[in-house]
């Protein structure tokens, strides 16, 4: 009996556990049926909201593109700076506002749904409660797959960048303009002017060459540069200054051998007129110094006079080919003493610390005009004073000024 006993418990166990492996497995296969229904659904949802949301992410990164400009613009505006064309500012903060009314909304992004696992353990709960919540799942999501908004449309900034960001390169260039032209040191000055194709050589004056003792002088200029200009007669000019530390160009004996008396005449009356002017600086320096500066830069004597009246012009001769010698360039002789020249040789620069004082030079210098004094042509650029010689005709000035002020405004990049 007690064999027979424990056959029958160990056949009631087997069929339990029969029993009970069947229940798990229904109920795991079940659930694997639920989840993997929810599964197929969430990933056709997935796959329908991706077009939203990268157009979503499209338009975020677009507007961050715009907004980054925006910013640099308002940045550069909020500096406070001037520029030499006020309309380049103006046209900046127009293309901002009209770029900060641009912007599009960014919608909210679309959360996906998560993917779902079969639990791992045997309890039939646990496999009926991964059922249900798959089967719930995947009604959602269906109802959600029919409510997908539609795409929204990627703006597109092209117009609106371009135009920041132009306007906002044209301002900072009209900044650095007004930059250059306001009370620029020297240096930068004969840099720019050696860079005119027309220009032999450019020296600034100092405190113990300055012809008209202006230098660091109330009312006086902070920096004054002198250029000689290839197109001016040098038969016109004082001689002594071709001779600097009496050493006498070839040029210079090229010269002298073709020059008339006449010329020869003009320009020791010239020297004499320099020396002269030079005795008037002195005085400038006592009290009155605009009125020193005329005389000693424009080189002037009756009968330079009389040539200019002539029409001395562009054609009238080259100072270049009479300081060099042939086959050698005429920039940067160092035997010519350009401060010595003047005005009348090319021109000068002279660098005022307000456009005031500036003005008031260019007025006593014109006071002159068409007298024996003339000094030539005179034009204010920032706090700069352009001047250029009387021996080149009104054309010739007006060339050369403008050559000087495109020279001075240039942004290097």
């Amino acid at each position: 009996m007690k064999k027979k006993a424990i056959g029958i418990a160990a056949a009631v166990l087997a069929l339990a556990a029969g029993f009970f492996l069947y229940t798990v497995w229904s109920a795991r296969a079940e659930a694997s049926a639920a989840v993997d229904a929810y599964n197929a659904a969430a990933r056709d949802y997935n796959d329908a909201i991706a077009p939203y949301n990268q157009a979503a992410a499209d338009i975020a990164e677009a507007n961050g593109e715009l907004q980054a400009a925006v910013d640099s613009a308002q940045a550069v505006l909020d500096k406070g700076e001037e520029a030499y064309e006020p309309d380049t500012q103006d046209l900046l903060e127009s293309a901002v506002q009209k770029a900060e009314k641009a912007f599009a909304e960014v919608p909210v992004q679309i959360d996906p749904f998560e993917m779902r696992n079969v639990p791992a353990g045997f309890s039939t709960d646990e496999l009926e409660l991964a059922q249900h919540e798959a089967e719930t799942a995947q009604k959602a999501v269906e109802e959600s797959l029919e409510k997908i908004p539609e795409v929204p449309e990627v703006p597109d900034y092209t117009q609106e960048l371009e135009a920041v960001r132009s306007a906002q390169k044209n301002f900072e260039k009209s900044v650095r303009k007004l930059a250059n032209i306001t009370s620029p040191p020297d240096s930068f000055v004969k840099e720019r002017l050696e860079r005119i194709d027309t220009v032999v050589q450019a020296e600034a004056v100092t405190a113990g060459n300055d012809p008209n003792g202006l230098l660091g002088t109330k009312g006086g200029y902070l920096g004054c540069v002198y250029f000689l200009d290839e197109r001016i007669d040098r038969s016109l000019l004082p001689q002594e200054a071709f001779e600097k530390d009496g050493k006498k160009s070839s040029g210079d004996e090229q010269a002298s051998e073709s020059s008339s008396e006449e010329a020869s005449s003009a320009a020791d009356s010239t020297a004499a007129e320099t020396a002269a002017a030079e005795e008037g600086g002195t005085a400038a320096e006592s009290g009155t110094p605009a009125e020193s500066g005329t005389a000693a830069e424009s080189g002037t004597s009756a009968e330079s006079g009389t040539a200019a009246e002539a029409g001395i012009s562009s054609e009238g001769g080259t100072a270049a080919q009479a300081a060099a010698a042939p086959g050698d360039s005429p920039k940067k002789n160092p035997s010519i003493d350009v401060v010595m020249i003047g005005t009348a040789g090319g021109g000068a620069v002279e660098i005022y610390s307000s456009r005031e004082e500036a003005e008031k030079r260019a007025e006593y210098i014109s006071f002159f005009d068409g007298s024996v004094m003339d000094a030539g042509s005179c034009a204010i650029e920032g706090t700069c004073l352009i001047r250029t010689s009387k021996y080149l005709d009104e054309e010739g000035q007006e060339k050369l000024t403008q050559a000087v002020r495109e020279a001075l405004l240039t942004v290097d990049e």
